[in-house]
């Protein structure tokens, strides 16, 4: 199920994906339109009527027994006056409805059709949240971080990357601390990585360069992500958070990559 089967598959170009404060009001009607498609052709649950009754009372209205020019008119109604962030707890209260009754990836399907058609920078992930789009060229080493850290020794830096995630994908994004905890979760496993557990960054990549295990621009590279984290969003510093948001893009996949450096190559 898709509002978009036509502009998404075609040469027609999708808006750019910059919209992380907001939702449009032509969005919220496409995400209850596919949520009535699947449980208008259902043969069992979600019957249309419990969509509307889970969109109103999730939004915290008393919903109608039987609402006036029908279900759909009656949850558009609600939704389109619902602040933007009730939303998104409409969308992922639905999703769990769905997938209660294995009809989760008909859903999702479309709501990130409607998602992406509308600029909006999060899609409905696997995991049943909502995830900040990443670079289709990036988001695999995102996947591949949280895989190498779900080996025995990187628990505390893997605890440390779903904080870091957790704030990237914060509705609004919390910049400083998707900046702060994923250099925390690279420092980890680069500490652990190296059997250093009371050193610092700095001293585990200077034992890096001393034993010239790794290429010399490379240790040029983490040096100057180390200077970045110090001098911007370090602990205990008193000066605001100035980072851009490109600029809070690049530190958050730079600390990814330098994960991933750590955690593959042999001491």
């Amino acid at each position: 199920m898709g509002t978009r089967r036509f502009s998404m598959g075609g040469d027609l170009r999708s808006p750019e994906r910059n919209i992380d404060n907001d939702a449009p009001l032509g969005m919220r009607q496409e995400i209850l339109d596919v949520a009535f498609s699947i449980a208008e052709h259902s043969s069992s649950r979600p019957t249309p009527d419990l969509i509307y009754r889970i969109v109103s009372q999730t939004l915290g209205i008393a919903s109608s027994g039987n609402p006036y020019s029908g279900f759909r008119y009656a949850a558009g109604r609600d939704l389109r006056q619902a602040e933007w962030p009730r939303v998104y707890d409409v969308i992922l209260r639905l999703a769990s409805e769905f997938d209660q009754v294995g009809r989760f990836e008909d859903f999702q399907h479309g709501v990130n059709q409607a998602l992406a058609g509308n600029g909006v920078v999060w899609d409905l992930s696997d995991d049943r949240r909502l995830a900040r789009v990443l670079p289709p060229t990036v988001s695999p080493q995102v996947s591949a971080a949280f895989e190498e850290l779900s080996a025995l020794g990187f628990a505390p830096a893997l605890q440390l990357l779903i904080a870091a995630r957790d704030a990237y994908d914060d509705r609004p994004r919390r910049d400083r601390d998707a900046c702060s905890n994923g250099f925390d979760a690279l420092e980890s496993v680069a500490k652990e990585k190296h059997g250093m557990p009371n050193a610092t960054f700095g001293q585990v990549v200077a034992h890096v360069e001393q034993n010239r295990s790794l290429n010399s621009q490379v240790v040029g590279v983490l040096k100057s992500i180390n200077g970045l984290r110090n001098n911007n969003f370090g602990h205990g510093m008193t000066t605001s958070f100035g980072l851009i948001g490109p600029e809070v893009d690049f530190t958050y996949l730079a600390c990814i990559a330098g994960i991933l450096l750590f955690a593959r190559i042999q001491r």
